[in-house]
């Protein structure tokens, strides 16, 4: 790829999340929260520019003061504003999470008719990608109509130029009505894109295995797909074709998880863009560099609080990464 055609254009649901500071608490059982910008697309979208890399966010955000907030992020954030369009009259999207005490996080959504949810078909015909090297979409997008039908088009139309389409479903199974719709979507996805990445826990709602490389086998076949799985402190696994490799975690304090796939995300596709050309010879080689660096960036968001603004520069993680393999 060439200098020119840099850019990483993210789409998806962009919110607030309301994270409960009772330490230790359930959602169900916390009283006090404070507000952090978030949503799984967005906070890719934000650990890429963090890292260096030229984004643009494509979504829909509303009018509301939540709405304003978001526009005043991605600014501050030097994220390209060019594809997040404002609709008069409509709330921005809420979520509301707890971390319980063993750092795992719980969510309940509010999204019923808000922007990014009745984003429109028109929309997605605005978007150029002539320079656009790495489309990245997925999370609860593609759950909610009508504006799945406009993220799913924007993804139909990557396919006439020559970028790489990245997707992570970052299930919420509790969010999902229709199993079997939302499974036959996810899998046509997976058919076609070139990096994918799942959790442990995606891999198996998706194939019904707890073995990652026997769920992974069970995924619609495509030998060129790099394929990473978070394994949460254990690292990741990586494939590709036939090669599978183990990428250790780091041993860390965790404060919680809540953003952790989504900087492993943003690491990953920041080692591809900046790798230029690469073929099936070079691919897992690049794979594992990347799994390496994108590691380190899920380790240190574990350590913070989570969402958008927990994700580390590039100097952070290249300061993580040398503190801990002396």
């Amino acid at each position: 790829m060439d200098e020119r055609r840099k850019e990483i254009i993210c789409a998806g649901e962009v919110l607030f999340d309301m994270i409960s500071v009772d330490a230790g608490k359930s959602l169900a059982d916390s009283t006090q929260f404070t507000k952090r910008i978030g949503g799984s697309p967005f906070n890719v979208c934000c650990g890429l520019a963090r890292l260096g890399e030229y984004c643009s966010f494509f979504t829909q955000i509303g009018d509301d003061s939540f709405g304003q907030a978001i526009g005043a992020y991605l600014k501050d954030s030097h994220i390209d504003k060019k594809y997040t369009f404002v609709k008069n009259g409509s709330n921005t999207s809420l979520a509301f999470a707890g971390v319980d005490r063993y750092g795992k996080a719980d969510y309940e959504f509010y999204r019923d008719h808000t922007a990014d949810v009745t984003i429109s078909l028109d929309k997605a015909d605005r978007v150029d990608l002539i320079d656009c090297s790495i489309f990245h979409f997925g999370s609860l997008a593609i759950v909610d109509e009508p504006g799945a039908q406009t993220y799913l088009k924007l993804f139909e139309k990557a396919f006439s130029y020559p970028l790489l389409k990245a997707f992570d479903p970052n299930v919420r199974s509790f969010y999902i009505h229709n199993r079997e719709h939302y499974l036959n979507q996810v899998l046509d996805i997976i058919r076609s894109v070139d990096i994918l990445k799942l959790s442990d826990e995606d891999l198996y709602y998706i194939s019904g295995e707890n073995d990652p490389v026997k769920a992974l086998n069970s995924l619609p076949t495509n030998p060129q797909r790099m394929e990473f799985v978070t394994l949460g402190a254990e690292g990741c696994l990586i494939r590709l074709g036939q090669m599978v490799k183990r990428i250790d975690g780091y041993r860390i304090d965790v404060t919680d998880t809540v953003g952790c796939g989504d900087a492993f995300m943003s690491g990953i596709l920041k080692v591809i863009n900046r790798a230029g050309d690469f073929d099936e010879r070079t691919a897992f080689a690049l794979m594992e560099k990347a799994a390496h660096f994108a590691v380190a960036c899920s380790a240190i968001v574990a350590m913070r609080e989570g969402a958008a603004d927990s994700m580390p520069t590039e100097k952070e993680v290249n300061a993580f990464i040398a503190a801990h393999n002396k």
